[in-house]
């Protein structure tokens, strides 16, 4: 979806509100990152975790777990290289959602 296409009834969830989604402190997928100690410089962080939040959501939706072929689907970037800690969170993190 592009911001053009968002309407006024949409609802939009940013990194900030991900916890309210499922009410607690964190996010399981927030939480993931942090078991998983993902983070280096933390500049990509909010991205990966929402494009990780969505794709989990999306495989769900299809009455399905997530795959490493999904965790492939996703191309943002990580400056400090942190790829492999990045799709174990995912998976993590996936299994708590």
């Amino acid at each position: 979806m592009q911001v053009k296409d968002i309407e006024p009834a949409d609802e939009i969830t940013t990194i900030e509100g991900l916890p309210a989604t499922v009410g607690k402190d964190l996010h399981p997928m927030q939480q993931a990152w942090l078991d998983h100690d993902v983070s280096q410089c933390g500049y990509c962080q909010p991205g990966q975790i929402m494009a990780a939040v969505a794709k989990v959501k999306q495989a769900h939706a299809e009455g399905r777990e997530i795959t490493d072929a999904d965790l492939d689907e996703l191309r943002n970037i990580c400056r400090c290289g942190t790829y492999s800690r990045i799709r174990e969170a995912m998976k993590a993190g996936a299994e708590d959602m």
